[in-house]
């Protein structure tokens, strides 16, 4: 069983090595390096009006290939890189629908998961309506109710993954009381479907092992085997999600002949496949029929 943490906070690159080098150790098999961004309520009219002149980053969000370990990064960490997955992660703090426009954007869907932080029950109801998100980041840590019935119910239905995130208590105990009951609110309504804990760590000192981190689930309301999906199971739901929402960008990128440089061989493997077709080249379970 491979354990997840799906959200290590981006920081400058040397407590970024040393909290990837912990969590490894401690166990996690997949990362997710998270950039949290906050979009301006009128980035979409922006983007329409100018280009973006700086290569590196569009509206404040970094590209999500500067987040990538490089080769001596990995070997410094003594990483394998086929047993250790290292993913990229942007999370949108949404405090107005307007914004919600903004996980529409290129620069946002190239990264490998995609989470929204809505701020208000409105905005959360809002959000779960979308199909190009991952992870949906909930406000544990404040005495603040976004949670709704329906919303949950919906985003579950199209895949969907509510995150709890532990780091915060770790930092300010005042906030534990809140984590505690909005996590168990939050088990309940959703009936336990479709929940991950991550750390969010700032530090190094803040990450907590997955089997640490499963008995934290069992405050938060869930039964032991839950408890566990919420590290395991449920991450590998999120990532096969993702999969298919990059899958579905390619697939729409294809049709308007808009497809990005290294997702060309789907093109050319269609194109070779139409062309046996024409060319009247029997398949091979064909030439086996007859």
């Amino acid at each position: 069983m491979s354990y997840a943490d799906l959200s290590v906070l981006n920081c400058d690159r040397k407590t970024l090595l040393e909290k990837v080098g912990v969590a490894v150790k401690l166990g996690y098999e997949v990362i997710a390096l998270d950039i949290v961004h906050t979009p301006s309520k009128n980035a979409t009219k922006k983007k329409k009006k100018q280009k973006d002149s700086n290569p590196q980053a569009s509206e404040g969000v970094i590209k999500a290939s500067t987040l990538k370990l490089t080769e001596d990064e990995l070997k410094d960490l003594q990483i394998d890189s086929k047993r250790v997955k290292i993913l990229s992660r942007v999370t949108l703090n949404v405090t107005d629908s307007e914004q919600l426009q903004y996980l529409m954007s290129p620069e946002v869907q190239e990264y490998d998961i995609v989470a929204v932080r809505p701020t208000s029950s409105d905005i959360f109801t809002k959000v779960t309506k979308y199909i190009n998100l991952d992870i949906i980041q909930l406000e544990m840590d404040k005495n603040v109710k976004i949670i709704t019935p329906g919303g949950l119910s919906e985003g579950i239905q199209k895949g969907i993954h509510f995150e709890i995130q532990y780091g915060p208590a770790l930092r300010d105990s005042s906030v534990k009381k809140y984590l505690i009951s909005n996590s168990q609110l939050l088990a309940s309504f959703s009936k336990s479907k479709n929940i991950i804990i991550s750390s969010g760590a700032e530090r190094a000192i803040e990450l907590r092992g997955p089997h640490d981190v499963a008995n934290l689930g069992l405050l938060f309301g869930l039964n032991e085997a839950q408890a566990k999906n919420c590290v395991s199971r449920s991450c590998r739901s999120v990532l096969l999600h993702a999969e298919e929402r990059r899958a579905l960008k390619a697939t729409i990128a294809l049709s308007s002949g808009d497809l990005p440089d290294d997702q060309k061989w789907v093109k050319d493997k269609l194109s070779e496949v139409h062309s046996q077709d024409t060319t009247g080249e029997s398949s091979p379970k064909k030439r086996k029929l007859e």
